[in-house]
C-alpha cells in the first residue's frame, strides 16, 4: 500500500507540473480527468493511513486544537502579508480588523465548506500520508518535510509563475505546515490553519475587486485596504 501511494503521488506531482506548463486553452478534458483519476485513489489511500494512525479520533474535533489553529492561522497569514507586502500597515489592518472578515464568512457558508473540504483533502494526502512515508524512506525528517513541501508547492499552478517573493512565502508556508504536523500530529490543527489562509485570501480578493469597481465610479472614495493588492496565493 505504501509503495502504491508513493508511485501515485509522484505520478500526480509530475502530471500537475506538466499540466500547469500548458496554457488554459491547451488543457484537454483528458488532462483534467487524468488528474482526478490520480487524486481519487491518493485520497482513498491517505484516508486508510489516517485511520491506521488513529488520526480520525476524538482529537479531530478537539476545541483546543481548533482554537489554536484559528489563532495560528490568522497570525501566520498576517506574517505572510508582512513578507509579501513589506508593509506593517497592510498586515495590521488584516490582523486587527476582524469584523468585516467575520461578516464575509457568515455571508458565504458554501465558500467556507469548500475551503474546509479542499484543506482536508490536501492535508490528508500531503501531511498525513506522504510526509511520514517520505520521512521513513529517506530516514530524515528534515528531507522528508522539505520534499513534501516542495511537491505541495509545485502542484499549485501559481507557484512557478509568481514573483519570487510570493513563491518563497508559499514554500515557507508549506514547510511550516509540515513542521507543525510532524511536531503535533494534529490533523485538525494544520487543516484549520490551511483553511484560514484560503478564506482570508478569498476575503482580500473580494476587497480588491470591490476597490477596482469603486475606482471606476466617479466620486468614489478609495478604501482603507487598498494596500492589500497582490495577496499571497491560496493553498
Amino acid at each position: 500500500m505504501s509503495l502504491a501511494f508513493l508511485v501515485l503521488f509522484v505520478m500526480y506531482v509530475v502530471h500537475a507540473v506538466m499540466a500547469h506548463r500548458r496554457e488554459d486553452a491547451e488543457r484537454s478534458r483528458f488532462t483534467k480527468i487524468a488528474g482526478l483519476l490520480l487524486q481519487t485513489p491518493l485520497f482513498g489511500i491517505a484516508c486508510y493511513f489516517a485511520a491506521r494512525q488513529g488520526v480520525f479520533s476524538r482529537h479531530l474535533v478537539s476545541p483546543p486544537h481548533i482554537g489554536a489553529g484559528l489563532l495560528a492561522g490568522h497570525l501566520i497569514f498576517g506574517i505572510s502579508l508582512l513578507v509579501t507586502h513589506r508593509s506593517c500597515r497592510a498586515a495590521a489592518i488584516q490582523f486587527f480588523d476582524l469584523s468585516p472578515l467575520w461578516r464575509f464568512i457568515v455571508d458565504n457558508p458554501p465558500m467556507l465548506m469548500r475551503f474546509l473540504g479542499v484543506s482536508a483533502g490536501e492535508e490528508l494526502i500531503y501531511r498525513v500520508a506522504a510526509q511520514p512515508l517520505v520521512i521513513e524512506n529517506t530516514d530524515s525528517r528534515i528531507i522528508g518535510i522539505l520534499i513534501v513541501a516542495g511537491a505541495f508547492s509545485v502542484v499549485h499552478r501559481h507557484f512557478l509563475s509568481n514573483p519570487p517573493g510570493q513563491s518563497i512565502e508559499f514554500a515557507g508556508f508549506a514547510i511550516l505546515i509540515g513542521v507543525l504536523y510532524y511536531w503535533t500530529g494534529s490533523l485538525i490543527l494544520v487543516l484549520v490553519i490551511h483553511a484560514v489562509r484560503n478564506i482570508e485570501i478569498a476575503y482580500l480578493e473580494q476587497i480588491v475587486k470591490t476597490e477596482e469597481l469603486d475606482s471606476d465610479t466617479p466620486g468614489a472614495n478609495p478604501r482603507e485596504r487598498s494596500c492589500l493588492h497582490n495577496t499571497p496565493e491560496r493553498t
